[in-house]
């Protein structure tokens, strides 16, 4: 059975007419979101999304989304994939509006297993992590989304852009016409050479330890082996008191920040550099007699 979802697109001002070259190109731009977001949370579904007349005054355009999933995708989640879409396709369009005025990240943060916390100077956004996997590796998606904007730019008597979910009675995204020209903007995407992510509750196997100042601690992180400075005061003074004694093979549970770099050959983020910025807890190699130490307050 199709899964129908209504959306509503607005060009919000004083206006009962629009240019068709701004309303095609901005809708289809929105389509193309759609359809990558779909391919990215049910590969093999089919999207369709059919136009309705539009109203008066400021020119109001309502979709309906229909998805329809082959037969091997009727999980629970791909049973709702048009309100899914929905929330994430307005995930994405917000996302890039934070860039585009907040500037690039300069820390990307887990938190727990759905959520990515994306900071810089400027504050900070919490997005669904499959929004930021979508916008980090999708071109296409990027650039449908700056797309959007490009005449909506040029256009004087349209003063804001909004989508919202009409069966959900939500708005899912708006834009103020000051931030046309940012949102149509692609230096967020391209000028972005550094970031850094900080994973919670991290375990690594430990190999070497250098009590020397700025040496850094060798360990086993998934499978690699890593070089990783230290700067957990706490843990240095239990130590330096002989509170905690290791052992090649011990484990520790970490917050650790990774610094990453983009790769222009491989089109991706790498990583370059690690740092544990606090010791959960220290975990003795199978037959040390020593107690589990937990210092996580």
């Amino acid at each position: 059975m199709p899964d129908t979802r209504k959306i509503e697109i607005k060009f919000g001002g004083d206006l009962h007419e629009i240019n068709v070259d701004l309303l095609v190109e901005s809708l289809v731009s929105y389509s193309l979101v759609t359809q990558e977001a779909a391919a990215y949370i049910a590969p093999g579904s089919v999207v369709n999304i059919k136009v309705k007349a539009p109203q008066e005054g400021s020119f109001t355009i309502i979709l309906d989304l229909i998805t329809e999933n082959a037969p091997s995708l009727f999980t629970r989640e791909n049973l709702q994939l048009a309100a899914n879409l929905v929330v994430v396709v307005g995930g994405l369009y917000g996302l890039k509006k934070w860039l585009s005025t907040k500037g690039k990240p300069e820390i990307i943060k887990e938190k727990g297993d759905d959520n990515i916390e994306i900071q810089n100077k400027n504050g900070s956004i919490v997005i669904a992590k499959r929004v930021y996997n979508i916008y980090q590796n999708s071109i296409n998606t990027r650039e449908n989304l700056r797309k959007t904007f490009t005449k909506l730019k040029e256009e004087e008597e349209i003063s804001n852009f909004s989508i919202s979910d009409i069966d959900g009675n939500k708005q899912i995204f708006y834009v103020d016409k000051d931030d046309f020209e940012k949102m149509a903007s692609d230096a967020d995407e391209i000028e972005q050479e550094k970031q850094k992510i900080t994973k919670e509750n991290q375990e690594l196997s430990l190999f070497k330890i250098v009590f020397r100042e700025n040496y850094k601690w060798e360990f086993y992180y998934q499978g690699n082996k890593i070089y990783a400075s230290l700067d957990d005061s706490e843990f240095f003074e239990k130590i330096e008191k002989g509170e905690v004694a290791f052992r090649s093979g011990d484990r520790l549970i970490v917050n650790l920040e990774i610094e990453q770099v983009f790769n222009e050959a491989a089109n991706t983020f790498v990583n370059d550099s690690y740092r544990i910025t606090k010791v959960i807890q220290h975990i003795p190699r199978t037959g040390i007699e020593q107690q589990n130490l937990n210092f996580e307050k």
